[in-house]
């Protein structure tokens, strides 16, 4: 490594350095190799299933085997969740009834905003559900409403659509979305009445919901669909809850994918054809897909997807048997480092792996972090959703505030945030008496293996200065090298893909 101890110290920001480290670290292989062949597909099921893998984490499924782990994130329910818990009694204001968490809101934004946003973290960071909240995670960007004009509608949608039915069937959720009040505003059904059908909640409902882009639906199957949800609206001057309207609705004839929508009806037209793409062969396949590239990787494989497919279609679109049938596959095991973690998860990641010795005192820092890389919550502004490929965040400006961010929250140890985020990170790595075994147990114990002797040699040389694993590690040595031996290792792509 080309950076001496001496010209770290004299750099004047994290920017000027991290490009450095990234020269050195940066060809890593994504695929990472675990030193027992035993341990691995734990490490590898933990990492996906969860925001990120934490020491009990790792304790729990080797007690409970792989399968115990799975089954037991799979089934939410029947798992207590203390923190989130005391959390939302804390923050009341997230289970209030509307007519009060709109009064709130409107006496003070912040309010509910701010515990709206600190929730989401909260969750990801805190949760025993974990597998719950990734999957929260993935129908938010799914069914994705932006939460700036929308506060009280979208944290109300967050709580009873996505939350209520994230583990049930893809039926339920859909229904259930194209009634919520946040929806029918974002996507401006609310108004959309016979005399001028509005064609954006039809057509977002076929393209990003339900059939796929190339899903097999026409120009003409949008118009339809547009008018079989005329007069979908909202009661209370459009700040109510979900009503039809019979006087908004046009009950002409309508043909929808080939199926034949009667005359003189009223809501049924919408609910037919909430019906008809639901259990449709390419909503199946659609659904399947994009569940497979959030667990397995961006480009799976087509005999995966059409498997998930199939458990989809035969099981009415449960979601635990699909996502079963992910787990349990040949493929999601041997995926290991295929996936690059989102800003967001990356950043819940690196919280986790250093708990119980961190402690988040102020979410906002949390919260600027992923502003600046581009994925802060609930506030991606197209209908599509934040995107879930590597593509979209491998790029210099998200990279280097990755980085920043590793090494900012290694640094907490030595107060740089001011007490917004502390951390014991003496309580994190266990003692070293050389050099080489300082940085075999922190590679250890932050990714759960060790890493190659290539990537050790480099850290050597800017641990120890001349590169030699022998050197003894005194006091002097740990204090001023580990923050920064962490934060690398947070930083670099043996941590950042999963």
């Amino acid at each position: 490594m080309n950076v001496s101890r001496r010209d770290f110290l004299r750099w004047s920001s994290l920017a000027a350095f991290l490009p450095g480290v990234n020269v050195a670290m940066g060809n890593t292989a994504r695929a990472q190799t675990f030193d027992d062949p035993e341990f691995s597909p734990l490490l590898h099921v933990v990492n996906r299933l969860t925001w990120g893998a934490r020491p009990e984490d790792i304790q729990r499924i080797q007690e409970m085997g792989v399968e115990g782990y799975i089954e037991w994130q799979l089934n939410p329910d029947a798992t207590d969740d203390p923190l989130v818990n005391g959390f939302l009694e804390q923050n009341n204001v997230l289970l209030a009834e509307e007519k009060d968490m709109r009064r709130i809101a409107d006496e003070n934004y912040d309010n509910l905003n701010r515990p709206v946003l600190w929730a989401r973290l909260q969750r990801a960071i805190y949760s025993e559900r974990q597998l719950y909240e990734k999957i929260v995670d993935f129908w938010t960007d799914h069914f994705n409403i932006p939460i700036p004009d929308l506060l009280v509608e979208k944290t109300l949608d967050d709580r009873d659509v996505v939350r209520k039915h994230a583990m049930t069937t893809f039926r339920e959720l859909l229904f259930e979305s194209a009634k919520s009040p946040a929806m029918l505003i974002y996507l401006d059904n609310f108004n959309s009445a016979k005399e001028h059908p509005n064609e954006n909640y039809a057509r977002e409902l076929m393209e990003l919901h339900t059939l796929g882009v190339d899903g097999g639906y026409s120009e003409q199957d949008v118009r339809e669909v547009a008018r079989c949800f005329t007069g979908w609206t909202l009661r209370d001057n459009w700040k109510g809850r979900f009503f039809f309207d019979r006087n908004m609705h046009d009950d002409g004839e309508k043909t929808v994918l080939g199926v034949r929508i009667p005359a003189g009806r009223g809501i049924e037209d919408g609910l037919q054809v909430l019906d008809i793409l639901a259990t449709h062969p390419s909503t199946a396949t659609f659904i399947s897909k994009k569940l497979c590239r959030k667990f397995v990787s961006d480009q799976p494989d087509d005999g995966l997807v059409q498997n998930v497919a199939q458990i989809f279609t035969d099981t009415g679109g449960d979601i635990k048997s699909v996502l079963r049938s992910i787990f349990y596959s040949e493929a999601f095991m041997n995926s290991k480092g295929q996936k690059f973690r989102r800003p967001m998860e990356a950043v819940v990641a690196m919280v986790r792996t250093l708990t119980p010795a961190v402690q988040v005192n102020d979410y906002w820092t949390l919260m600027y972090w992923l502003e600046l890389m581009g994925h802060r919550p609930y506030h991606w502004y197209p209908p599509n959703g934040y995107p879930d490929v590597a593509g979209a965040w491998l790029n210099s400006n998200g990279l280097l505030h990755r980085w920043n961010a590793a090494m900012i929250l290694a640094y907490t140890s030595q107060g740089w945030t001011e007490g917004a985020i502390t951390l014991d990170i003496n309580a994190v790595v266990p003692p070293a008496s050389t050099v080489g075994e300082l940085i075999k147990v922190t590679s250890q114990r932050l990714l759960g293996y060790e890493i190659s002797q290539e990537d050790q040699a480099e850290l050597a040389y800017f641990v120890s200065d001349y590169g030699d694993f022998n050197q003894a590690v005194d006091d002097n040595l740990r204090n001023d090298r580990l923050p920064t031996l962490v934060g690398l290792l947070l930083a670099s792509p043996y941590f950042q893909w999963s």
